[in-house]
């Protein structure tokens, strides 16, 4: 089992420089290992056998043809989720066994379909991820370059610091703000990935949606029974096959088979946990997205997330580097304190800060008593001085 999940290995590897919050790795990292190890443990029939086995009475169809047959053509079973088989008192099937007339037959025809759907799913989980990584090219990697160690190299200060702040300080705004519109349109991506992927199901599965939640609501009640009995209606593990044929003299035959689908238990495991998981998923991006919505419209919410990832520094001195930068470059900023070395992300945002007072005027008020102070930046607003830069 362990070789049969190796090659999945490398999605959960954590890697030290990430420009992507929880939620968007939960989409393009947790989500699609769990839809490839899905679709490798359905296509691995070591561990559960032939996905379909037929019982058929003698005569000329062989149990092989049968099976074949019924895995192609696809299998069906009654409409009726109450319905208890009445013939013996032995098994409850939940499948009605004898004549089903063809207004009563639900037919199940995706089975063969669903690593591929698996597989769909995610490559669908994927994209949103590869175009940031085109668009994003590596930037953020590259600015980090060494400087997310716990040991810092010693000539840092000299050389790296000096080239973050001048790059911050003296590129095009516009790069920065295409740089925050392309991340939030790929966040976007995320959640309408989760949508289409929900109405994908929905629509393969005839209305999975609706009809699965009885059976997940009596799966987290662990009323078992109701759970087989709703589950059935989707997943069967039972269900008939008519064969139809020509006889030695010319004339229709007919013959039917009770066929075993051995995969559908493991099936109804995988979809009752992505019912679950693609709704929190759905929930979780929707709530990121008012999140960010609320962060590119306020500008202390800004100031006050980019203070929380920085050590023993006053979010006035925050706001100051923060003067003047535009959204873009903010966002930039908050990248870089994510990844790098915590010192390291509080002196590259002090000294910005002292590059943008050194771009301000300070003027003395004219009242009586101890001359005072106070700054007008360029726009004309007047900021508070500020004596200290960090807490102790």
């Amino acid at each position: 089992m362990i070789e049969f999940v190796r090659p999945l290995q490398t999605l959960l590897k954590i890697k030290p420089v990430t420009s992507t919050d929880l939620v968007w790795q939960l989409h393009c990292r947790v989500t699609v290992y769990l839809l490839l190890f899905a679709t490798l443990l359905l296509s691995a029939q070591q561990y559960f056998g032939k996905p379909i086995e037929c019982v058929t009475g003698g005569g000329q169809v062989t149990a092989s043809t049968m099976n074949d047959f019924c895995w192609i053509m696809g299998t069906y079973i009654s409409k009726d989720p109450n319905f208890v088989l009445d013939s013996t008192d032995l098994v409850k099937i939940s499948s009605k066994i004898g004549h089903i007339p063809e207004e009563e037959r639900s037919y199940q025809k995706y089975y063969q379909w669903v690593v591929f759907i698996l597989a769909i799913q995610a490559a669908l989980f994927t994209l949103p991820n590869l175009l940031w990584k085109i668009w994003e090219a590596g930037r953020l990697q590259a600015l980090c370059e060494g400087l997310t160690t716990p040991l810092l190299p010693d000539q840092w200060k000299q050389n790296s610091q000096k080239k973050l702040v001048a790059y911050l300080s003296n590129h095009c705004p516009q790069l920065y703000r295409s740089y925050v519109v392309r991340y939030c349109f790929c966040m976007l991506l995320n959640f309408c990935n989760v949508l289409l992927n929900i109405s994908l199901v929905n629509t393969i599965f005839s209305g999975f949606w609706m009809n699965y939640q009885p059976a997940v609501r009596a799966l987290l009640a662990f009323d078992f029974p109701a759970w087989n009995r709703y589950n059935s209606q989707v997943f069967p593990k039972l269900a008939k096959c008519d064969f139809h044929f020509i006889g030695p003299s010319g004339s229709k035959q007919n013959r039917d088979a009770l066929c075993l689908l051995s995969l559908n238990v493991v099936n109804e495991k995988i979809f009752a946990f992505l019912w679950v998981w693609f709704i929190v998923l759905a929930v979780a991006s929707a709530l990121n997205l008012l999140f960010w919505m609320a962060l590119l419209c306020s500008k202390s919410l800004r100031v006050w997330l980019l203070t929380s990832q920085l050590q023993l520094i006053r979010p006035a001195v925050v706001a100051r580097a923060l003067q003047s930068q535009g959204l873009g470059k903010w966002f930039l900023l908050y990248q870089l304190s994510r990844n790098l070395n915590p010192l390291v992300s509080r002196e590259l945002v002090l000294s910005i800060s002292r590059v943008n007072s050194n771009n301000l005027k300070t003027y003395r008020k004219p009242t009586g008593g101890d001359p005072d102070f106070f700054t007008i930046d360029a726009t004309g607003e007047m900021l508070e001085e500020e004596e200290d830069e960090v807490d102790v």
